[in-house]
């Protein structure tokens, strides 16, 4: 019934595809096309570079030249060899006072390049410059040109790396903060390379809990929906940044609650939601907190299931917990799944479970791919509807139905299943396809088409029993759909 962790190609960096680092990701080279040396260096030709970035010539066309000479390669040594050869000392006697506060600049630059994770010296332990980090030496040149825009910036993007293993907020925030003690008249560098720059480092502001850019982020991950469940008129959302709650008569969410990646049920009377960090339990008016740990980015989030006999589950990876009602809480079982299972299921007292892109489990019988009693190729999800009919979601292949022992193939749908539900009362199977939308199949009519463009990605729908109305949840909103006449009606729900 629920999707794993990476589901349909998701990226777990949220709204913004993190690059590489703040060092190998921002390009000051191509703002500087029209000098002579930047092209050279990225042609290879050190010798011109080594001597251009020893000169007297700007601070802002020396980075961009260093910058052209990337950051696959040592480029600092024979920096260092070259300034050794021009004072006539050897390499290992060039010490950092022997360098001019442009040179260091430089050297930090290339020296922090060289190995940007983990930002040693060259030569741990050794004496001179060959010993110094790079944000070593950068300090030394900021301390001495304090007031030239090109050091400072660089600096503040190596301290930028180094917090990359801790708080994001600060990638941002460093050479931010260099932006605003220097007015744009004040830079010595052009403003194609800030702006390069800055294009990439803005991914990270996001991770500032007070700024613009988080609010915003934290407004679009509660409309990136993953399931939805119903508790009596409402209807909650487990989405990208928590779960979301509605009632089909407001405008606004009625309740939201922070999480990531949580998706849920309902079971006696109350709606249940796994994320990253916890399980919750809203009743309709509050919400509760089961399971809590502190571990996140571990690509594991609990997954609400109905067990054996009728009881609720949780499963965590290949871990799998029971509800104790009693004692309103949960505790470890023994999963009868082996490994991580993409999705896991109880049927009719047995246990389903996918192994992703390998095989699919039908309790004792192990169903390979492509085979006779499965015919699909990438099982994503079980479901059963109102009918109590077992169905297999496929990305690839559509949706399979359980009969006699083997999954057969349902028309009208030929790939990227996302969701099935069935209409009882008016003999509809609504079927979901993950970009396109709805397929409606009615005895004796050809299939019919809702297209819901507008939500991107869907993940999964819901049927209303009493109207007939199915709910749909995608990547952008959440969409009802109402039959009015021959036409269908959408009522939108947007988090804002």
């Amino acid at each position: 019934m629920f999707r794993g962790a990476l589901s349909f190609g998701l990226v777990l960096s949220a709204s913004f595809a993190l690059a590489d680092s703040p060092l190998t990701s921002t390009d000051f080279a191509t703002a500087y096309g029209d000098v002579p040396q930047v092209e050279r260096a990225k042609e290879g030709e050190l010798a011109v570079a080594y001597e251009f970035l020893a000169s007297t010539a700007s601070n802002d066309q020396k980075l961009a030249v260093a910058n052209a000479l990337g950051w696959q390669g040592d480029f600092a040594t024979g920096f260092f060899e070259h300034l050794a050869q021009q004072r006539d000392v050897k390499p290992e006697q060039l010490d950092v006072k022997d360098l001019s506060p442009s040179q260091q600049f430089v050297a930090g630059y290339l020296v922090a390049m060289a190995d940007y994770l983990d930002l040693k010296p060259l030569r741990p332990g050794a004496s001179g410059v060959w010993g110094k980090t790079g944000l070593f030496l950068l300090d030394r040149a900021a301390g001495s040109l304090k007031e030239d825009f090109t050091v400072q910036y660089t600096r503040a993007l190596v301290k930028a790396q180094k917090a990359m293993s801790g708080n994001w907020c600060e990638v941002f925030r460093l050479p931010n903060d260099v932006l605003k003690r220097f007015p744009a008249a004040q830079r010595n560098l052009r403003a194609g390379a800030v702006e390069s720059a800055q294009g990439y480092l803005a991914g990270y502001e996001e991770s500032c809990a007070d700024s613009k850019a988080a609010s915003r982020v934290e407004v679009e991950q509660l409309n990136q929906t993953y399931s939805l469940s119903r508790l009596g008129a409402q209807v909650v959302v487990g989405t990208q940044g928590g779960v979301v709650v509605w009632d089909p008569s407001q405008e606004k969410p009625i309740a939201k609650r922070p999480g990531f990646i949580c998706r849920g049920l309902t079971w006696k009377n109350a709606a249940w939601l796994g994320c990253e960090a916890e399980v919750v339990r809203w009743d309709g008016t509050r919400f509760t907190s089961f399971l809590p740990r502190s571990k996140k980015g571990s690509s594991e989030y609990y997954v609400p299931m109905e067990g054996p006999d009728g009881k609720l589950w949780v499963r965590l990876g290949k871990k799998a917990f029971e509800y104790d009602e009693a004692g309103h809480r949960f505790a470890p079982v023994n999963a009868p799944w082996s490994g991580d299972p993409y999705d896991a299921f109880f049927f009719e007292g047995q246990a389903y479970w996918i192994d992703f892109l390998s095989a699919l489990h039908a309790g004792p019988a192990t169903f390979t791919l492509k085979s006779a009693q499965y015919p699909g190729s990438d099982p994503r999800a079980f479901r059963v509807d109102s009918r109590g009919t077992l169905w297999v979601e496929d990305f690839e292949s559509g949706a399979f139905r359980w009969e006699n022992g083997r999954f057969v193939k349902q028309p009208g749908l030929a790939q990227k299943s996302a969701g099935v539900a069935y209409d009882i009362e008016r003999k509809r199977l609504w079927l979901l396809h993950y970009t396109q939308g709805l397929v409606l199949i009615r005895d004796g009519k050809d299939p019919e088409r809702v297209d819901l463009p507008e939500l991107e990605n869907m993940r999964d729908l819901l049927l209303d029993p009493a109207n007939g109305d199915v709910w749909v949840g995608g990547w952008t909103q959440l969409v009802r759909i109402r039959a009015d006449g021959a036409a269908w009606v959408k009522q939108r729900f947007h988090v804002k």
